[in-house]
């Protein structure tokens, strides 16, 4: 029998959210699938709000993806990153891994260097555990 790679959704990723959380500047982490299910977010976030930011995140990275045409990128491209750039605030959403997307949450508006520092730890992050914070593809149950 193979035994399968751990992939975030089948183990527990609260302790890189955690970590992630503890960077300069990063208020909250939520990790989620690309349809929105939260996979895991840092332990200080409420999980009604996590749910709520999977659900509308994951509608800005559908949408991401659908104007690649206007760029013009390549078919099938999946956005970098997102920038919600808000006053006092912003939220990152990146790409994790396979079928999952990362929000990040950052006090300090988008000029502010504290947003580049949580972004390049976001990134570190990301490259290093890529295949563990995919999920797998999920079936429809009869």
């Amino acid at each position: 029998m193979t035994e399968q790679q751990p992939t975030a959704d089948t183990h527990d990723m609260t302790w890189l959210l955690n970590r992630l959380a503890q960077s300069r500047g990063v208020k909250h982490a939520v990790l989620f699938t690309s349809d929105g299910l939260v996979l895991a977010h840092s332990e200080e976030l409420n999980r009604d709000v996590a749910d709520r930011t999977a659900a509308s995140s994951s509608s800005l990275f559908a949408l991401g993806r659908g104007v690649g045409e206007f760029a013009p990128t390549p078919d099938d491209t999946t956005p970098r990153k997102i920038i919600i750039d808000l006053p006092g605030a912003c939220v990152l959403v990146f790409a994790a891994g396979h079928n999952t997307v990362l929000a990040v949450s950052i006090s300090a508006e988008m000029t502010d260097a504290k947003v580049a520092v949580a972004s390049a730890e976001t990134i570190k992050a990301i490259k290093g555990l890529a295949p563990a914070l995919a999920a797998r593809e999920r079936t429809p149950t009869s």
